[in-house]
């Protein structure tokens, strides 16, 4: 009798360190998804059309974009384990080119090229310090090089901050040397579709909400220097 009570003594308390030790495994275990999952978010899209590759037909030519302000923080986005108070004021967003010589590919170069554009890069929200190449702030004047001719640009871009800009748009443009593709990120509460004139931008149907127009190219592009404002 005291060798069966010896034994259920025995058991119950490996069978309690072995409870101990699933839990602490299962704490550890959801520990690093949620690493691994926050770290996902927070990275760009992986693919083979991510890939850039050097503009070869470049002449002067650019794709230039300046998103607009997203306003008070929105009540509506809480921060929290992936998103900080200032991811709120950030965008996202993919660009893709694709003509008779070269297949769908991104646009964006790597995370070197867009440092330049910032005067303080350890101020910066983590998200864009993160993955600059998919992640932006307000305010600033980025440009990237493309190539002449006609080519179909596609873009798709959100912002974290709850306010009616983005989407996505793909547009043909037959780019001549010395020009540059303007992208305009529209506003619809403050850009309403009756203020918009059609004939500025290129192809423009009722509804668009990034637009594209075509301008001259300046003989010296804008110093980068951009700041975020908290």
């Amino acid at each position: 009798m005291n060798d069966v009570k010896l034994g259920n003594a025995i058991g119950n308390t490996c069978g309690k360190d072995f409870v101990k030790k699933e839990r602490k495994l299962n704490k550890l275990l959801l520990l690093l998804y949620c690493t691994f999952l926050m770290n996902c978010l927070h990275c760009g899209p992986i693919g083979p059309n991510y890939n850039y590759w050097d503009i070869e037909s470049f002449d002067n030519t650019y794709l230039r974009f300046n998103f607009p302000d997203l306003g008070p923080e929105s009540q509506y986005s809480p921060p929290g384990l992936f998103l900080s108070e200032r991811d709120k004021k950030t965008y996202y967003l993919t660009m893709f080119l694709e003509n008779e010589w070269m297949p769908n590919r991104s646009l964006q170069p790597e995370e070197w090229y867009w440092k330049k554009f910032y005067s303080n890069w350890e101020s910066l929200p983590p998200v864009v310090k993160s993955d600059p190449r998919f992640n932006y702030i307000s305010g600033c004047e980025y440009y990237i090089p493309i190539p002449i001719g006609k080519s179909t640009y596609s873009l798709f871009s959100y912002n974290r901050n709850r306010v009616n800009i983005g989407g996505g748009m793909t547009k043909v443009v037959d780019l001549q040397p010395g020009q540059s593709i303007r992208i305009h990120f529209i506003n619809p509460e403050i850009l309403t579709e009756e203020k918009i004139d059609p004939n500025k931008f290129i192809k423009y149907s009722k509804g668009d909400r990034i637009l594209f127009s075509i301008e001259s190219t300046p003989l010296r592009m804008d110093k980068p220097g951009c700041e975020f404002e908290n």
